[in-house]
C-alpha cells in the first residue's frame, strides 16, 4: 500500500500464514510497523507495514464477525474494572471450553454470562468476580464506564438497521480502485487462488 494510505481507520487486509484477514489500521507504530484491528476477531496486533494490502470493495461489505460483548448483570465495584479483575478474567478465559449464555443484545452490545464447563462443577465468571470482590451483581446490563472508548470494535463497527448486525464502517480509501498497483491488485483479487 502507498505510504499515504497507511493511516488509522484504513480498511485493508493482511496475510498471516496461508490466510487473508480483514484488518483496520488502528495505530501507526513506526515506519515499519502498524497496529491493526481484526474486524472479524476483535483483537489488536502489530504487523509489518509491508504486509498490508488493499481490500477489494466487495469484501468490505461483509458484516464484521466480531461484536462488542460485556459480562451480563455485573459491574465493577469501583468506577472502572481494576487490573486485578482484568487479570482474573484473563485467567478464567484460559480454559479451552467456555460456554456463553446470551442475556440480551442491546444497542449493539451482546451481554452474556460466561461459564467454564471443563471441570466437574461449572464456573460462572460473574460469580467468581463477585465472590472475589471485583464485581457487584446488578439488575440491568450497563456497560462499564469507558467501555466504548476502550473497545476498538466500537470505533470501526456499528450496528445496522433494525437487525443490529454489526457492519464495518465504510472507510474512505482516498484512492480510486484503478490506481492500485499490479501487486496490490493481484494480492487482493486472489485468496490462495480462490475468490
Amino acid at each position: 500500500m502507498p505510504e499515504r494510505s497507511v493511516r488509522p481507520g484504513q480498511l485493508c487486509c493482511v496475510r498471516v500464514a496461508a490466510w487473508w484477514y480483514r484488518v483496520i489500521v488502528h495505530r501507526v507504530l513506526s515506519h515499519q510497523q502498524v497496529e491493526v484491528f481484526y474486524a472479524d476477531y476483535g483483537n489488536l496486533d502489530p504487523v509489518p507495514r509491508s504486509a498490508l494490502r488493499f481490500l477489494k470493495r466487495c469484501y468490505s461489505k461483509l458484516p464484521a464477525q466480531a461484536i462488542p460483548c460485556s459480562l451480563a448483570r455485573v459491574k465493577p465495584t469501583e468506577d472502572t474494572w481494576s487490573n486485578a479483575a482484568a487479570l482474573l478474567f484473563e485467567e478464567l478465559c484460559g480454559s479451552e471450553l467456555l460456554v456463553g449464555f446470551v442475556d440480551e443484545y442491546v444497542h449493539g452490545i451482546l451481554h452474556l454470562f460466561l461459564c467454564d464447563t471443563s471441570s466437574r462443577e461449572d464456573i460462572y465468571f460473574h460469580k467468581v468476580l463477585s465472590t472475589q470482590g471485583h464485581a457487584a451483581i446488578c439488575e440491568e446490563n450497563i456497560p462499564s464506564q469507558g467501555f466504548m472508548e476502550l473497545n476498538p470494535l466500537a470505533l470501526y463497527v456499528q450496528p445496522s438497521g433494525q437487525q443490529e448486525n454489526a457492519e464495518l464502517v465504510e472507510p474512505d480509501l482516498g484512492l480510486p480502485q484503478e490506481s492500485l498497483n499490479a501487486d496490490s491488485e493481484t494480492a487482493n483479487s486472489k485468496l490462495d487462488g480462490n475468490e
